[in-house]
């Protein structure tokens, strides 16, 4: 079992690239160079797409930070910048988004050791927090424009597969503010009285379940996480107009929200390959050719990279101290 996940984030790296390589081929490399031809030629907008991505990914610090305190888990600001940036690095190079997670849950609960269920909850609800509003902020704009998605058949599996994330999404929210989970399931019960793991899950529990009783406290979180899509909207703008591309901010939100949702899910590191596929799909109804469109996902990819390399080095110049705060 342990030699099988040694081998899950090799195997993870090598469908990425099994991936992307199809897609090059399909497009054709003479395709891709004369798509990135213009690039050179526009080094501002490079730069502009470099600053748009880091106050998107700066939003997501300050959403966690937010939660930390919500959940009684105060943390100096700085920590939770190293903690966040850490995490893109590992999410970008090694694991994908569930190992970016895990290494911020280990940073967390290294830094709250009394708390360690409320910190490492703290990691999983900032994803899900971003998630729910990115998933219904997409379906909210698909819905505005389905006809125009609908009549490709390539972006039709992505509607789809949106429409039931929505529904699971919305199934458990109602879940989450109308019920009381241990109280109302016998097996959780028991299970709570059942050694250390019982315990640890419902202080997890109650961690989030703080949320139901609060939701106030959900309000500045779920406006960060609008906050980071916009920019990170804004940031692939950017890079389309370095591109020479005509493409409408309101087209790339109708896009970003779906390619967003999809590459969360943890097949490929940083969802690298699956992206960029989502890219020449989705953007064919506004008129991108694939090449275009497969150039703008890997300089979105490029952008991001930067930042999680930013990450790395963070990582590599952590205090070696035991306390780290």
């Amino acid at each position: 079992m342990a030699g099988r996940f040694r081998w899950a984030p090799f195997l993870r790296f090598l469908l990425g690239a099994a991936l992307l390589a199809l897609l090059v081929r399909s497009v054709g490399t003479r395709d891709l160079r004369t798509a990135f031809a213009p690039v050179r030629a526009h080094p501002g907008w490079i730069a502009a797409a470099l600053g748009l991505t880091f106050a998107a990914l700066f939003a997501g610090v300050v959403r966690w930070h937010v939660l930390l305190r919500a959940m009684g888990l105060p943390t100096p600001f700085a920590r939770t910048f190293r903690g966040f940036f850490i995490g893109q690095f590992f999410n970008a190079f090694l694991f994908g988004a569930c190992g970016g997670d895990l290494a911020r849950a280990v940073f967390a609960a290294h830094d709250h050791a009394e708390k360690r269920a409320e910190a490492v909850t703290s990691v999983f609800l900032d994803r899900a927090i971003g998630l729910v509003v990115t998933l219904v902020f997409g379906c909210a704009l698909l819905l505005a424009r389905i006809r125009e998605f609908a009549r490709y058949e390539e972006a039709r599996p992505a509607l789809v597969l949106m429409a039931l994330f929505l529904c699971g999404t919305l199934a458990f929210l109602v879940l989450f503010f109308f019920r009381n989970l241990f109280e109302r399931i016998p097996a959780l019960k028991r299970l709570e009285h059942r050694g250390r793991a019982g315990l640890l899950l419902r202080r997890a529990y109650d961690a989030v379940f703080l949320f139901r009783r609060n939701a106030r406290h959900l309000l500045g979180p779920a406006i960060l996480s609008v906050a980071n899509l916009l920019l990170l909207a804004a940031a692939a703008l950017a890079l389309a107009r370095a591109l020479d591309l005509s493409l409408a901010i309101r087209d790339l939100l109708a896009v970003f929200p779906v390619v967003t949702v999809m590459a969360a899910i943890p097949l490929t590191p940083g969802g690298f390959g699956i992206r960029e596929g989502l890219f020449v799909q989705l953007l064919r109804p506004f008129g991108i050719p694939p090449g275009a469109a497969l150039s703008l996902s890997l300089l979105g990819y490029l952008a991001a990279t930067v930042w999680s390399l930013f990450g790395g080095l963070l990582f590599l110049l952590r205090p070696r101290t035991s306390g780290g705060k």
